[in-house]
């Protein structure tokens, strides 16, 4: 099963050698003994194999398309074997890691500490990690200030896109940072930036330039970079759990980049077919060429079939490992799919019309929200309760409606056209009746509110914003 990964674009000034005897003190510099290959002497080669059955670390060569693979795989008395590929490409200068392991259970749900490899540490302080685009590839997050913000605005904004999703993290009006993104930084080195507000001042500059639909006060966005897999939200309620949350950041952004497709000569298994495809038509070549005459024929007939019976049985043992591979990234994306799919329609929906897009949802997420105080803590019901408000994203336009009514008809004292207008914008047709004003809330009769056309009592417009809120907000 595929755990992880991820495609990094890489410096120049990386070598063949360089890139190996990196790998090699990866390994050999692994904090956990039982990981290091022993006795491990590096000829140079780069086609060479160490270790034994148990634990092994693989150099392969593709020479005509500038690539270098290397395979690390250990092999545990439970039956589980981890499989860790780098494929180096020198033509593009973009290097592919992947960690993969036999085991049917979810990874992320087994390991909730899991964080990317090692190995991208070691690029990444080496400086051989090359910027994505403008932005550079940390272990730590970045600092939004007065200075960058407009950096994050554009992001939110879609005016500006990285090869990796990023994760802003706003702080709360308290200018607290709701989680720990010095870890989820680390945890997601190579794989995702992570955007932290810095300065609660930038509030009203973020929120200006974003037309009011970015995170604050504590809430944290993930931003694909992708038409296919929607923004997330996760709100900073009073049921928050900052590692869990964290977590499932974590989840959701190594689930995003496992879905990605990937260039079969940024795999292992990709590479050994093509040099297998090459050294066969290699092979073929050179049976045309020896037809010249009968003595070179038969012998190169004789060693073709030993060759070709065993480029076909490694070819064959390849395709079945292809197709395996295919049929499980079939399965997990199915799975995926069906949490999408599942996740957003396991409440019917009703046959009442939305007045606008998410209302539904909306109301249903605010009536679980204030109906948390009354539910006893430590409950079935509080845990489901809080998990569904927790997963689901909330625009909060409801209330950004009902801020709305309230500053424009707190101090009401008669309407006039720029009034009306802001009414007319919210949904509200304005008709005359007598002394009075009727506000119908998108033609629906059901929802008609009565407003003197001038008001006699001092909290006539408090009591129109009330009955507007409590009746269609």
């Amino acid at each position: 099963m595929l755990l992880f990964s991820t495609i990094l674009k890489i410096d120049k000034s990386l070598t063949k050698d360089g890139f190996l005897s990196l790998v090699i003190e990866w390994n050999q510099g692994s904090p956990h003994e039982d990981n290091v290959i022993r006795n491990l002497k590096w000829d140079g080669s780069y086609n060479q194999k160490f270790g034994d059955e148990t634990i092994s670390l693989e150099f392969k060569e593709y020479r005509n398309e500038e690539i270098v693979a290397v395979r690390y795989v250990k092999k545990l008395d439970d039956g589980i074997i981890w499989k860790t590929d780098y494929i180096m490409n020198f033509k593009d200068y973009k290097m592919s890691i992947m960690l993969d392991r036999s085991f049917t259970e979810d990874a992320i749900g087994v390991d909730p500490s899991f964080t990317t490899p090692l190995f991208i540490k070691l690029l990444i302080e080496k400086g051989y990690v090359v910027n994505d685009n403008d932005l550079p590839v940390l272990m730590t997050p970045h600092l939004i200030d007065r200075e960058n913000a407009s950096i994050l605005t554009a992001v939110i904004n879609g005016k500006k896109f990285y090869d990796l999703p990023v994760v802003y993290v706003s702080k709360t009006f308290l200018n607290n940072i709701p989680i720990d993104v010095d870890k989820l930084a680390y945890a997601l080195k190579g794989v995702a930036h992570i955007f932290v507000q810095g300065d609660l001042g930038t509030n009203t500059f973020i929120r200006e330039q974003c037309n009011s639909t970015n995170e604050y006060n504590g809430a944290i966005g993930i931003y694909y970079q992708s038409d296919v897999v929607k923004h997330k939200r996760f709100l900073n309620h009073e049921y928050f759990d900052p590692t869990i949350t964290r977590q499932n950041i974590v989840k959701a952004i190594i689930n995003f980049t496992n879905q990605q497709s990937i260039d079969p000569l940024y795999t292992w298994d990709g590479v050994l077919t093509s040099l297998l495809r090459d050294r066969f038509e290699s092979q073929k070549s050179k049976r045309t060429k020896a037809e010249r005459t009968k003595e070179e024929t038969e012998e190169l007939l004789d060693s073709f079939s030993n060759d070709f019976d065993a480029l076909t049985e490694e070819n064959g043992r390849l395709r079945s490992s292809i197709s395996d591979l295919e049929q499980e990234l079939a399965y997990y994306r199915d799975i995926f799919n069906n949490k999408q799919a599942s996740d957003s329609s396991f409440i019917s929906s009703g046959t009442e019309k939305e007045l606008f897009q998410g209302e539904k949802k909306e109301f249903v997420l605010s009536v679980l929200s204030d109906s948390l105080q009354n539910i006893q803590d430590e409950t079935r019901k509080k845990h489901i309760i809080q998990d569904i408000i927790q997963q689901n994203d909330s625009e909060n336009i409801l209330n950004h409606k009902r801020d709305k009514i309230k500053r424009l008809l707190t101090n009401y004292s008669g309407l006039n056209g720029k009034l009306k207008q802001e009414l007319k914008q919210l949904g509200f047709t304005v008709t005359e009746d007598g002394k009075h004003y009727k506000l119908t809330y998108f033609d629906d009769n059901r929802y008609t509110i009565t407003m003197a056309k001038t008001p006699s009592d001092g909290r006539a417009g408090k009591n129109n914003v009330s009955e507007i809120n409590k009746k269609v907000f």
